[in-house]
């Protein structure tokens, strides 16, 4: 039964040949997707919302806490799945395309994390406010100097 669930749970990752099997549960948010913890397998950016969905929900023990259609985002309409914690997968005509994070806790590839502050990095002032981007991987810092969103991909944020 363990095996069965196991292999339901990495329907949507990708692997690299010869890749491990998971021996934990969870996952890293980065700039091609999602890299679950434990395995050379991935949940890559274009893959297909249904698996992407039931994949994560079982990473994370817990189903979205909601899902909603938002139709007037820059790249176009956009379906964004959220989950306690803070994570957010949106995703463009049933394909998984970005993800982003409002909340502290969930730690992101080079060690990126909501709460935080930011890399020694420079930081842009745009409508959206002071950011940065690492790898890929873009930030907002707060007047305070904290790291408050981290994102790649695409979102639905108005520039």
């Amino acid at each position: 039964m363990r095996a069965l669930a196991l292999v339901l749970a990495l329907a949507a990752c990708t692997t690299a040949p010869g890749g491990p099997i998971p021996q934990s549960v969870g996952l890293t948010p980065d700039a091609r997707g999602l890299q679950p913890a434990g395995t050379d397998l991935r949940i890559d950016f274009g893959r297909a919302e249904p698996g992407v969905i039931a994949t994560v929900s079982r990473l994370l023990g817990s189903d979205p806490s909601r899902i909603v259609t938002q139709p007037e985002c820059g790249a176009g309409p956009v379906r964004a799945a959220s989950w306690p914690g803070g994570l957010t997968l949106n995703f463009q005509e049933g394909d998984f395309r970005g993800w982003v994070i409002d909340a502290p806790g969930q730690p992101v590839a080079g060690g990126l994390q909501v709460g935080q502050m930011p890399p020694d990095l420079p930081l842009q002032s745009t409508s959206l406010g002071r950011e940065f981007s690492q790898a890929g991987v873009f930030g907002l810092v707060e007047d305070a100097g904290r790291v408050t969103t981290l994102w790649s991909g695409t979102t639905c944020f108005f520039r």
